[in-house]
């Protein structure tokens, strides 16, 4: 019997939370985070908000349909459409938002597929949650039989296309420390970031005014975006404006937005949160209620309902 050769996944279990513990401690929760573990030391502690943090992160995926939130290499996709007014050909990528596309092929037919030359000027992304193209747009300088490039797509045949490309977020973490000052810093997955982002790091300040403080970092434009690999590189990652504070090495840098981190941090909440907390000094007002409320999702409720809420624009587009 012939074995077949096996394809390693272009994607692996989630592995890094949205939020590290120590930009979810930097968040006003009244939540006891140092008896997570009943008489843990701190590492302990650590450990298990880290957990908890993962669980999180992984249950927003699913419920955006286990569509990863965080920035990621979709390869391969195949998809079949029709060309729409003016010949362009519209296609809803499965993940959102489309942030960069690697490659693209178009074809009347699976076996006669025409590789789009990128960048393409007819290409067009819409809130990166749609995309269109002219066939043989890319191919704008040449002037001879289309035959060469596959057969000429009609507005009443069906267009296949295969096509990969970078979707989501970035989040990560800095894969070494830097001082404040900073004209760079490095992190261990660059996957998703583009000249111009705004970054944020999610850090806990201290008494030295230079150390580890929260603040907004944005890409150079010399940055140039290498094709993602996997696993990912450390990469070094120029800023437009040095860093304001210094930030140890495994801080969490995101371009998430707010309401998906507000989704991941309630989510915690609700998993953390003891059977009644209503009696605990100080008050916070987080009785047995406050995780559930409500009716969705077959959910009762409050910050689960709430985290649902935080993650509704951002789920998937592709059977609307």
């Amino acid at each position: 019997m012939t074995i077949p050769v096996l394809t390693p996944p272009t994607q692996s279990e989630l592995a890094v939370p949205y939020l590290t513990p120590a930009g979810f401690a930097a968040y006003p929760t009244w939540l006891d985070l140092d008896n997570l573990v009943p008489g843990g030391v701190a590492a302990l502690q650590v450990d298990e908000l880290g957990e908890a943090l993962l669980a999180a992160s992984d249950w927003a995926i699913s419920a955006c349909e286990n569509m990863p939130l965080h920035a990621h290499w979709v390869q391969g996709e195949n998809q079949r459409t029709r060309p729409g007014g003016g010949g362009r050909v519209y296609i809803k990528p499965r993940h959102i938002p489309v942030r960069a596309i690697t490659s693209l092929s178009w074809g009347s037919s699976p076996e006669s597929m025409s590789a789009d030359t990128l960048p393409d000027s007819t290409m067009w992304v819409e809130d990166g949650r749609q995309v269109s193209f002219r066939p043989g747009g890319g191919l704008g300088q040449f002037t001879g039989p289309a035959l060469e490039f596959g057969p000429r797509v009609r507005p009443s045949q069906p267009v296949y296309v295969t096509w990969s490309y970078v979707a989501g977020f970035p989040n990560t973490v800095l894969s070494a420390s830097c001082t404040s000052a900073a004209a760079s810093v490095s992190v261990t997955d660059p996957t998703g970031i583009l000249p111009g982002d705004v970054l944020r790091i999610y850090d806990v300040g201290d008494t030295n005014p230079t150390t580890g403080a929260s603040e907004a970092l944005t890409v150079a434009s010399t940055y140039v975006p290498a094709t993602p690999a996997i696993p990912p590189a450390v990469t070094s990652i120029p800023l437009a404006a040095p860093t304001q504070f210094a930030h140890a090495a495994q801080t969490g840098i995101t371009g998430f937005p707010r309401k998906i981190i507000q989704a991941v941090i309630a989510y915690t909440v609700s998993l953390l949160m003891r059977d009644d907390v209503s009696a605990e000094e100080p008050a916070s007002g987080f009785g047995p209620a406050a995780r559930t409320s409500g009716g969705h999702h077959g959910q009762s409720g409050g910050l689960v309902n709430d985290a649902y809420e935080y993650l509704k624009p951002y789920a998937p587009v592709w059977r609307s």
